[in-house]
């Protein structure tokens, strides 16, 4: 059974997808840092790297964007100037500084790449993504069944009007023709006005905020396997009945008031692995995960799996149980970029090929775009995977100061979670007015020299007084519960420390 969890928090919003209690897709949003990816603007070219073939554009925000040749020259660009593809070879010969274009970001920024922008523009719904200026009608590749594939191709054919195209995804499967069009002509009407303020408006502007978190996981995520939603937030529930209102495949949906749900389910056990390097496999083997700035690379390890007397089918059976595991874990983490996995040794060519065709199928269901490159002649297997946001390790940690740039430590988000989940589960299973919390000195400076704001709101919104202690056996990035109990109490102790 396919289960989603909401938690919204004081500085962050959490989304768990379990299937039998199992975390198998985790997002996530800072409250003060909404992702961009997906808004629209009318932006304005401020120089022209014709060696790198890319421009900077103005649409507003703090840096400017990057648009690379090959996201200039979409269908609608090449439409409106009248020329081919081929016949550009550099972006200077078709853009200019102080032109205007319509833009989408494609790419958050990440480390130090800025934002890229396109001007192939969609708008994403339930049933379809609309492509204007298109007259082409695509088919999400998870469609498989071909009398579905033309039925539906057919159904988008009828529907289209003013060479606006359309992409059918997945969730259409058995849909009728009224679904898709009344979605259509809602995605419609959102374009027009987005033109039209394109039309009568300076560069640079925000035409198009995309969905929030929780449009972004109905759209993505919500479909018939989802069985029940856990929302702690009464808006945030309010918000999801009505987003499933008209859609009769969801109507077995159940909504539940979903106080503590993220314990309830041990869902912050299952996320805090996300902050580790190696993860153990329930067969006794383990995966080891290293991100770099370049790639990410995955070590594949025997540990205490026994297996056959074999060598060849032990090592195979161990690669093939990881498979599975590395999968998830890269969806989960977000890994992005070129992804190395560095398998256990099997010598027979049928079973690396049973290895590569297993990646390429479970590879192939991913939300995100994963190629399977194969294997190198190192039997190491390579991939690649799209790149729109910066992945979760990233996210989670920071540069460590003190080891010039070697080492990482817990970032801001880090302490977010770490600190609200230790007052949420106080507060919850006790009647204290404070708490001392223990930290290693590093972090006790670092919270005391640049989060109190964090401390601050927590207190306010938990009725509780928050005590920070230092003590140098504590490791660098843990936080331990030291005292809890009535606020006399508690003061007494921290003067006597």
């Amino acid at each position: 059974m396919k289960q989603v969890l909401i938690n919204s928090s004081i500085f962050f919003d959490q989304v768990a997808i379990l299937e039998d209690g199992r975390l198998i897709d985790y997002i996530y949003e800072e409250k003060n840092n909404k992702q961009v990816i997906g808004n629209i603007y009318k932006g304005r070219v401020m120089n022209i790297l014709p060696g790198m073939n890319a421009a900077f554009i103005d649409i507003g925000l703090e840096k400017n964007a990057y648009l690379f040749l090959d996201d200039l020259l979409s269908d609608k660009f090449l439409k409106e100037k009248n020329i081919k593809k081929r016949d550009v070879d550099n972006i200077s010969k078709v853009l200019k500084k102080g032109d205007e274009l319509l833009l989408q970001i494609v790419r958050e920024p990440m480390g130090e790449k800025n934002i890229s922008v396109t001007t192939d523009i969609s708008l994403t719904g339930k049933y379809i993504a609309f492509i204007p200026n298109s007259i082409e009608v695509n088919l999400s590749k998870k469609i498989k069944d071909i009398d579905e594939r033309n039925r539906l191709e057919q159904m988008g054919k009828e529907i289209m009007t003013d060479g606006n195209g359309m992409i059918v995804r997945t969730f259409s499967k058995g849909c009728s023709k009224e679904n898709v069009e009344q979605e259509y002509n809602m995605l419609t009407t959102v374009f027009k006005k987005l033109e039209q303020q394109y039309n009568y408006s300076y560069a640079p502007k925000l035409l198009y905020e995309n969905n929030s978190l929780i449009e972004k996981l109905f759209y993505n995520y919500i479909d018939n396997s989802v069985k029940e939603i856990y929302v702690e937030d009464k808006e945030i529930k309010e918000k999801i009945a009505e987003l499933l209102t008209g859609y009769a495949e969801l109507s077995d949906i159940k909504i539940i008031d979903g106080d503590n749900s993220f314990e309830k389910y041990n869902v912050e056990k299952q996320i805090s692995m996300l902050f580790k390097r190696k993860v153990d496999l329930d067969n006794g083997g383990s995966i080891i995960i290293d991100v770099t700035e370049a790639l990410t690379v995955i070590d594949v390890n025997s540990g205490s799996f026994v297996g056959s007397e074999s060598i060849e089918d032990t090592a195979l059976a161990i690669n093939l149980y990881a498979l599975d595991e590395i999968k998830r874990q890269i969806n989960l983490r977000n890994i992005s970029g070129i992804i190395i996995i560095d398998f256990i040794d099997v010598k027979n060519k049928d079973n690396i090929n049973f290895i590569v065709n297993k990646a390429k199928v479970i590879f192939k269901e991913d939300k995100i775009k994963t190629n399977v490159i194969g294997m190198t002649k190192l039997n190491l297997m390579e991939l690649t995977r799209k790149k729109d946001r910066e992945n979760f390790f990233n996210l989670i940690t920071e540069d460590c100061n003190h080891c010039n740039g070697g080492g990482r430590t817990g970032s801001k988000v880090y302490i977010f979670l770490k600190l609200e989940s230790i007052i949420k589960r106080v507060k919850k299973h006790t009647t204290s007015e404070a708490i001392v919390l223990k930290t290693g000195s590093m972090l006790y400076y670092k919270i005391l020299n640049e989060y109190m704001d964090i401390i601050n709101k927590l207190e306010q919104k938990y009725n509780v007084k928050i005590y920070l202690m230092k003590d140098n056996n504590v490791l660098t990035d843990e936080i331990i519960v030291d005292r809890t109990g009535k606020l006399n109490y508690i003061s007494m102790y921290v003067k006597q420390q």
